[in-house]
């Protein structure tokens, strides 16, 4: 049986994840129904909070139902409506672009949710392919409420925070708040793309900026190739915001419902009716036999990926192509980062030996008031389920995700679909400009991509866990003493991380690089393992211990080059052993239990 949510709510599947958090498919067992669980990121919480209030102002049939919020420990779900769908982004690229009558009938449906969200003003601000879900019956419904606002209230911040740029009005472009005009834009460009399968700015080869760029100064794509549908896909898309139409109009146009000039009801911000009515046999093309959960736009491309060995290289290899990856665990992460990229923001001091290995740190100290900032870039393994489906083979476009309370994240996605990941962190508990940091860095690093392969890191030093695999350290009777039965090891990216999961418990095998944790002691207790220091720390679930983590240095090294001024001579490499289990029963167990799983694993590492 699955993981317990606040005592109602049986997960039992996990279905996907994006920029706004994980969801599941759960079982409601009060009132016995399926149900999709989205868990909150960390620091997430309060976005999962104002989702769900804007979804609880807006009752729509071709929007995704929220039931309520929970809490549960610290994660915070959002209970929703559980739809078998598929996405239109994934559609387009498995059947390519649709018929005129099948983007009439998704247009259709769609207006008829902005009418009702601009009707109780409320805006979307994200409107694209991958957010818009074709039910099994066929009808069009749009998810995601993660970004979406009140009219009423104030949001600050650039396009990156209000859209996405292969669908971005132009206004949102220079720097405007997203009004409901925004939203028709953004509608006729994902309509505009489901009808010649690229976006009104480009198909992003260039990169997401190019498309910004285009989308700020209005260098529409040719409206031609959409055919029969160009008048009224070029009425949602015109430059100037009072120009379109509002969402009202805007059915009549793409339906069909009225002919008539397309120059009348320009936008207004007014409301609608809910469409409908029995959808054509076409669409029965269109089932599937694995559900998707509406609020995931993307079902699991990446699980294929996993199977094939994208990471084997022939001897005779040619030369390999921009943004090869290349063998994971030689992959140099500070290689990408370029400290200069940053001066503008104060000086810069480059921290290479702190994290997992596949981590690098540049540290800001601005030359004003305002807080330091701590830029990272991590190289990572494949998402699962990426909110919009990457391309093989090429370097993607610069996601910027959404920010969140003291951090702000930038991702690219490499053409083996591995990804860079950026993000920018407070320092200090002043304002610090986080997303500036993190756009100049992602700038910077895919100009670096572009030039090539990632170059390789330094051998590591004789002993180090960078040689180790994690999943080698426990053996199967290993982790079946710890989990109670036998399962399956699941590496991250380099395999200095690994995964065993069975039930409602999880073993973690983690390797990093610290400062010296004996001059600033981690709280817990102290424990000797074979002659290595280690400490024994746990966390609580309503009173009740769920995790206990045991962190062990296995050595002590001064890194080259040396490290920066006012930062420690020397680093420690640690492993921390984490052993996690759900309900209320698990106790002070679970300590003695990590204790001897990390006392094993320290015995499989090289003498340091």
């Amino acid at each position: 049986m699955g993981r317990l949510i606040a005592q109602r709510y049986r997960l039992e599947q996990r279905l996907g994840s994006g920029g706004m958090g994980v969801v599941w498919r759960a079982t409601d067992e009060e009132l016995r129904r399926t149900v999709a669980l989205k868990r909150s990121h960390t620091a997430d919480a309060e976005q999962i909070r104002r989702e769900a209030r804007v979804g609880a102002r807006l009752t729509h049939p071709k929007v995704v139902t929220v039931h309520d919020v929970v809490v549960d420990g610290d994660d915070c779900w959002l209970v929703m409506e559980y739809v078998p769908s598929r996405s239109l982004d994934e559609v387009l690229g498995t059947d390519g672009p649709l018929t005129p009558a099948q983007v009439r009938r998704v247009g259709a449906d769609l207006t008829d949710v902005l009418a009702a969200m601009h009707a109780n003003g409320i805006v979307h601000r994200d409107i694209k392919p991958s957010n818009v879900l074709i039910a099994e019956d066929g009808t069009a419904m749009l998810s995601d409420l993660g970004i979406a606002r009140w009219t009423e209230a104030t949001v600050t911040g650039g396009a990156y925070h209000a859209g996405t740029p292969g669908y971005l009005a132009p206004e949102v472009a220079k720097g405007e708040e997203a009004g409901s005009a925004a939203d028709v834009f953004s509608l006729g460009a994902t309509l505009y793309a489901a009808s010649t399968g690229d976006s009104p700015w480009g198909d992003g080869e260039r990169g997401p900026f190019a498309q910004t760029r285009r989308a700020a100064s209005y260098d529409l794509e040719p409206l031609a190739p959409a055919g029969e549908l160009a008048e009224a896909l070029g009425a949602f898309m015109r430059e100037e915001p009072e120009q379109r139409p509002a969402a009202v109009r805007a059915r009549q146009l793409i339906s069909g419902d009225q002919p008539g000039e397309i120059d009348d009801q320009v936008t207004t911000g007014d409301g609608g009716r809910a469409g409908g009515g029995p959808r054509p046999a076409w669409w029965r093309r269109w089932r599937w036999s694995v559900p998707i959960v509406a609020a995931v736009a993307v079902a699991g491309l990446v699980a294929a990926v996993l199977m094939t060995g994208v990471l084997s290289r022939s001897p005779a290899a040619k030369a390999e192509p921009p943004g090869s990856l290349g063998d994971p665990r030689t992959a140099d992460p500070c290689a990408l980062l370029d400290p200069a990229s940053l001066s503008r923001f104060g000086s810069v001091a480059m921290e290479p030996d702190y994290g997992n290995f596949n981590h690098c740190d540049v540290v800001v100290t601005p030359t004003d008031k305002s807080g330091a900032v701590d830029v990272a870039l991590e190289l990572q393994s494949p998402d699962e389920y990426p909110a919009q489906p990457p391309v093989r083979g090429r370097i993607s476009q610069v996601q910027a995700d959404p920010p969140e309370e003291n951090r702000c994240q930038r991702t690219i996605t490499l053409p083996n679909l591995y990804r860079v990941v950026i993000f920018a962190r407070n320092v200090q508990e002043k304002p610090a400009p986080l997303c500036g940091a993190a756009e100049a860095v992602a700038l910077a690093t895919y100009g670096r991509l572009e030039q090539g392969p990632i170059p390789r890191r330094k051998p590591f030093a004789a002993g180090s866990t960078g040689d180790v695999d994690a999943c080698a350290t426990l053996s199967g009777p290993d982790v079946k003493a710890g989990l109670g039965a036998a399962a399956t090891a699941e590496p991250d990216y380099g395999r200095w991380t690994c995964y065993w999961e069975h039930g409602d418990k999880q073993i973690t095998v983690t390797f990093g690089r610290e400062w010296p944790l004996e001059d600033d002691p981690p709280d817990g207790t102290r424990v000797n393992l074979d002659g290595h220091a280690g400490y024994v720390s746990t966390s609580k679930n309503d009173g009740h211990v769920d995790e206990c983590d045991v962190t062990v240095v296995h050595r002590r090294y001064t890194p080259d080059p040396p490290t920066q001024r006012g930062t420690p001579r020397q680093r420690e490499e640690t492993v921390t052993v984490s052993l996690e289990a759900g309900g209320t029963n698990a106790g002070q167990s679970l300590c003695p239990t990590a204790t001897t799983l990390a006392r094993t694993v320290v015995r499989h590492l090289p003498a340091g």
